[in-house]
This record gives C-alpha cells, structure tokens and sequence, in this order.
C-alpha cells in the first residue's frame, strides 16, 4: 500500500515509490498517481485557504453589484426594493465552509438511506460538491440546489444511473428540470473529470495488508474495520481529500480505529525491511515521517467531529444568505429576465448564423457537382464490372 508523496507546500505530483501490497514487481505510479484527481485537485493547505478567500471576496463583489443593479431595474419598473445588505451580512470563509459541508452531509443521507446507494456513489456525490465550491460560492449557488445534481450526476458516472423522476420523488419541492437544469455547471466546474479515487478501497486494501504477517491479528483487524469506516465517513467533511493521497487518509483512520494494532504493524513491516539486504523504504517514507503524517491526518478527521452540526448556527447563515445571494441567478428577479433574454437572443442569433452556414455550402456544392436530381429523373447505374458477359449475338 503506497502512501508516499504527502502534502508538501505545493502538492506537487510525484510518481510512487513503492508497488501495490502483494505486489513483487517494478515499482510504478498508482492508478491514483496517474488520475485527473492527483493532477488537478490537489492543494496545500495554504492554497486552499487562499483560493476560497479569493472567491468569497470576489463574489461579494460581484453580488453586491448585481444588487445595485437588481434595485435599479426594479425600481425603473415602478417596483419597491429594499437597500442591499450591509457588507457584514454576506457570509465569511468558514460559514461558506460550513454551509457546504452541512449539505454533504445531506447528499450522504441520501445516497445511504433515501436510495440505497454505494459508498462510491456517495464519496463521488460529496467530492463533486467539495470540487465545486473551489469554483463557485454559495452566494451565486446555493447548495440545497447544487446538492441533488450531484448526487444524480455521481449515481451516472459510477454506474448505479437513478432515474430523474424517482430522484426527486424523494426531495421536497424538486422538479426534474430543477435538478437537470444545472447538470452542465456543475459538469463544467469539475473541469468534465469524474473519476473520484475515494480511501474506502485504500481503507479495504489496509485490512488486508495488516495481515501480511507471520501471525496476523484477524479478529482484531476486523473489529477495528468498522470504527474506521466511521472515521473514513467523518473524513469527507474535512480537506483530507484535496491535501492528502487516499492511502493516506485510510491508514490514519485505521489508526484512529486501533493505533496498537496499526504502530505494531508498521514496526514489524520496518524491522522486516531493515534486515533484508537491498529492501526499500516501506511505503516510501521512514517511519518516524510516516507516523507524523498519519497523526496530522487524525488531527483533522478529530477536529471535524463525527458529522454533527450546529443546526442554529446553519439555519443563521442560510438566513442571511437569502437577502446577499447573487440576483442574477434567482429565477424571477429583473436581472435574472434580462440575462436569461439576452442569453435566449445570442442563441437565436447562433443558430441563424449556423443555419446561413449550412444554406451556403449546401450551394457551394451545388455550384460544384450540380444540383440534386430531379424527382423525376433517374441516376445512371454504372455497368456492374462482376456481372456475368451477356449472352453472344445469335446467328442469322
């Protein structure tokens, strides 16, 4: 089980140094090392905190603009509009941050127990919704509308398709156009890159690995795989995905299941490899590294909690959220008309253009090889070069 290559300041990509458990070949990059994920979505911590910064500021920007024109509009119409909200209102980093990982809380609900679906879908479901919060803030999206989609997205490129009409059958004021219409977004912030390498098969392939021992502790290894599921579970409302590698976050939570069978593993793993001549590292790092990783990891899944949420906290900042989200993207709002019209009018305007292209080299053509034949008319068939010589002429 390759677990080297950490979160460096950069979380710059690297190829992995050791081969798959069971593995007695070449050393090679992992399927994980060669992903989408491991090019594109991961970052420092530092990164992340800069990124999501940039967007709440700039959407503020943004938001309190389109408000000022939303009043504009609305009272150019002979409408009332109240004042824009004060800048304290628009919600900061951390309560952007909570908002989202409340409603991946919701989307695992869903997947678990509305449908029944795999822990693939459900990882999948989540990263979408973490993904796409790098991109967009909630105050142009909210994630009670994004939440759905992804789901539904997720359940399609995992194989496990739920049918649009059953999906919101289950989610209280929904309509199928509610959840399709924004498939393309969300499809374009995740830059088109599906593929989600979850640690819930990391986490699999560690159960196995602690077995690789002269006397293997089985049972012991079995009590704890469910206590770290749980913990794998607690994991996906925290950045563990976007700074380290999902071997990673699948030993840590093993060891937060079980540190004594974990910390005896790794001795006897190391030991093992410091008496055989010519052996490698284990898993790419010493061990002291190792272990400060894994605990730095079970720093973050500890601090997340066990998916418990102040819902007075949530419910204050989806309040506020309703007077400072983006009016352009609210459905009835003047400027919401205006854009969708002007979007509407670009589209007739392209498809005019394309259809002018089409009539011009359809003539092109004609001016080239002549026009079509007429409904009358009746297209010479070439002598067929297989068919049998005709019969000689008979004598007179």
């Amino acid at each position: 089980m390759a677990v080297s290559n950490g979160a460096s300041a950069s979380a710059a990509p690297s190829a992995d140094a050791t081969p798959p458990p069971g593995g007695a070949g070449a050393a090679g990059p992992s399927p994980y090392h060669e992903s989408s994920q491991f090019r594109h979505w991961r970052y420092s911590r530092g990164r992340l905190a800069a990124l999501r910064a940039e967007l709440n500021e700039k959407s503020k920007e943004v938001t309190a603009r389109n408000m000022a024109a939303e009043k504009e509009a609305q009272l150019s119409l002979g409408h009332s509009f109240t004042d824009p909200p004060p800048a304290a209102t628009y919600p900061t980093v951390d309560e952007e941050l909570n908002l989202v990982w409340f409603y991946c809380n919701q989307a695992s609900q869903i997947c678990r127990h509305g449908f029944g679906l795999s822990e693939e879908v459900e990882t999948t479901a989540i990263s979408y919704m973490k993904r796409f919060y790098l991109k967009n803030s909630v105050m142009e999206w909210h994630p009670k509308s994004i939440m759905p989609t992804c789901v539904f997205l997720a359940a399609k490129t995992c194989n496990h398709p739920v049918p649009i009409d059953v999906l919101v059958s289950k989610l209280k004021g929904f309509k199928p156009a509610d959840v399709l219409d924004l498939e393309f977004l969300v499809a374009q912030s995740l830059s088109f890159e599906f593929w989600v390498r979850g640690a819930d098969k990391a986490l699999r392939g560690w159960s196995l690995e602690l077995q690789d021992q002269a006397k293997p502790p089985v049972d012991a290894i079995q009590r704890a795989l469910p206590a770290a599921l749980d913990r794998l579970r607690w994991s996906r409302y925290t950045d563990a995905e976007f700074i380290y590698t999902p071997s990673q976050v699948a030993l840590a939570c093993f060891r937060l299941a079980n540190a004594e069978l974990v910390d005896s593993f790794l001795e006897f793993r190391y030991a093992a490899a410091s008496a055989t001549e010519g052996a490698g590292l284990p898993y790419g790092l010493p061990l002291d590294d190792l272990l400060r990783l894994t605990k730095e990891i079970e720093g973050v899944i500890r601090d997340a909690g066990q998916g418990e949420f102040d819902m007075k906290t949530i419910k204050e900042i989806d309040k506020r959220l309703k007077s400072c989200t983006n009016p352009e993207k609210i459905p009835g709002t003047a400027l919401y008309i205006k854009r969708k019209a002007e979007a509407d009018a670009k589209a007739v305007e392209a498809k005019a253009e394309k259809a002018a292209k089409v009539a011009a080299a359809r003539e092109a053509d004609e001016l080239t090889f002549g026009g079509a034949l007429g409904a009358g008319a009746k297209a010479a068939v070439p002598d067929d070069p297989f068919a049998p010589p005709p019969p000689p002429p008979k004598a007179e």
